[in-house]
């Protein structure tokens, strides 16, 4: 329990173990404490604010998802999915021109796309600041390989691409050039059969902390390092003598 060493004016001030409280309808508050002229002054203690996110500054993603395109030029005549409470208000015109987003995140899973070469320039078109892009979504696609636009978005941190048709593990070679990318999902494509598939990414990209939704342990990367010293596909295979000219 406290001490009581000296009692203050106003009456309901009090000096505890060195630090002063009011008692106020039976709540103890903190005092700072200062001295001036020798004479001993008690100021309110005043706690910085603390900011609190407002609901409006969540940014939603530029969502292309479930709309049935094909090609990227689709999505420059189709709006992204609005999800505002007042989307069913709002009366658009031809004239208009569409406002470009702040979101870090494009989705364009769930659709027919074969190659997103132009990524880039839709970015551009729907985005203030496309290099930002940190969340691309292209799962549930039919995407043969793995485009070098992805490695423009040099922020890039979440890359979905399961549920497409990549087929080659040299492929993600590719997205070594993206150093900040930590998320990754590439299952249900036809590599995720390949033998040594898991342990085959992670030595190609090491920086990755979740892939395929699991988390990376230390374990993985203990077994990625030694799994790329003995299997290396671009490392030329050693002829035996009886072989040799």
């Amino acid at each position: 329990m406290f001490k009581l060493v000296q009692k203050l004016k106003p009456e309901n001030i009090f000096f505890i173990n060195r630090q002063c409280y009011c008692h106020s309808c039976c709540l103890w508050q903190p005092f700072k404490m200062a001295t001036i002229d020798s004479k001993l002054s008690v100021m309110p203690y005043e706690a910085k604010p603390v900011k609190k996110v407002k609901l409006n500054e969540i940014v939603p993603p530029v969502d292309f998802s479930f709309l049935h395109v094909s090609t990227l030029e689709e999505c420059e005549k189709e709006e992204p999915r609005d999800p505002s409470p007042l989307r069913s208000i709002k009366k658009k015109t031809e004239k208009d021109v569409p406002d470009k987003s702040n979101s870090l995140c494009l989705k364009l899973n769930n659709n027919g796309l074969k190659e997103i070469s132009k990524l880039m320039s839709i970015a551009s078109a729907r985005f203030k600041n496309p290099l930002n892009i940190s969340w691309i979504d292209l799962s549930f696609n039919f995407l043969p390989n793995i485009d070098p636009v992805l490695t423009q978005f040099e922020n890039l941190k979440i890359l979905y691409l399961h549920s497409n048709e990549i087929s080659d593990l040299k492929e993600i070679n590719k997205l070594a050039s993206c150093p900040k990318l930590t998320k990754l999902t590439l299952h249900g494509n036809e590599i995720e059969n390949i033998k040594g598939y898991r342990f085959f990414v992670l030595a190609a990209l090491p920086n990755l902390v979740n892939f395929d939704f699991s988390i990376v342990t230390k374990g993985d990367k203990v077994t990625a390092k030694t799994f790329k010293m003995f299997y290396n596909p671009d490392k030329p295979k050693k002829l035996k003598k009886e072989n040799l000219p």
